[in-house]
């Protein structure tokens, strides 16, 4: 419920009162007043008085500052979200794994009127996201057969369900070029070009992702790989 409440802050950007965020969350008010209280406790949230609205403190922004120093040495990775959107006026996502899954834990909108639209926290079969097949290309053959094999057996639509052969060749593909495709596997119409974001070699791998309706998409493939390249230091 506190990751709700600061996910909450993040999305809207401003002060909120507690029946805001019990409307929000789906919690009784009294619920919500509590936790809302423990955080301002913590100082983690700041309260106004006058206008009975939370809002979070600087320490919320200290909690993660330490993995974006210690993981990009020159460039902190939501600087480098932006500049890919900026560049190119798409969706820019970033996902990890989890479990046989991707979710997503950090999006930004794209420029245009039609744009892919993916929400914070969104998870996706692995073998259907291009982040997830970015992410499968680092792991054994056997490994991806564990993770084609779950993933068959828990989506309902049997159109999604991969061929392990066929798959394997696939993801031997992006091993060697080094970016994964979605091309309507997940989404109907759009595709998302994906690549391994920087890593220590200490911390669990990340995936950005850049997607948006398949025509434009195509018509950009070329120019869209070599920002993603330039960015996130893949020749």
């Amino acid at each position: 419920r506190t990751l709700e409440v600061f996910e909450y802050f993040r999305i809207h950007q401003r002060p909120a009162t507690v029946g805001e965020v019990a409307a929000a969350l789906d919690l009784p008010q009294s619920s919500a007043s509590m936790l809302l209280k423990s955080l301002v406790a913590l100082n983690y949230l700041d309260y106004e008085p006058t206008a009975r609205r939370f809002v979070p403190t600087y320490r919320v922004t200290l909690l993660g500052n330490w993995i974006q120093a210690s993981r990009y040495e020159s460039e902190a990775i939501t600087e480098i979200m932006e500049a890919l959107r900026r560049e190119t006026g798409e969706t820019v996502m970033l996902g990890l794994q989890s479990g046989p899954q991707i979710r997503y834990v950090h999006i930004l909108a794209a420029s245009y009127a039609v744009q892919l639209t993916v929400t914070v926290g969104t998870v996706r079969p692995m073998t259907l996201s291009a982040v997830g097949q970015i992410l499968l290309g680092q792991k054994t053959n056997t490994q991806v057969k564990a993770i084609i094999r779950r993933n068959n057996a828990d989506v309902d639509n049997a159109s999604q369900r991969v061929k392990e052969s066929e798959f394997l060749k696939e993801i031997e593909l992006i091993r060697e070029r080094g970016y994964a495709e979605s091309r309507g596997k997940m989404t109907p119409g759009a595709n998302v070009i994906a690549m391994l974001a920087p890593n220590d070699g200490n911390s669990p791998l990340l995936a950005i992702g850049i997607g948006g309706p398949m025509p434009r998409i195509d018509q950009r493939r070329k120019t869209i790989i070599e920002v993603m390249r330039q960015h996130l230091d893949q020749k």
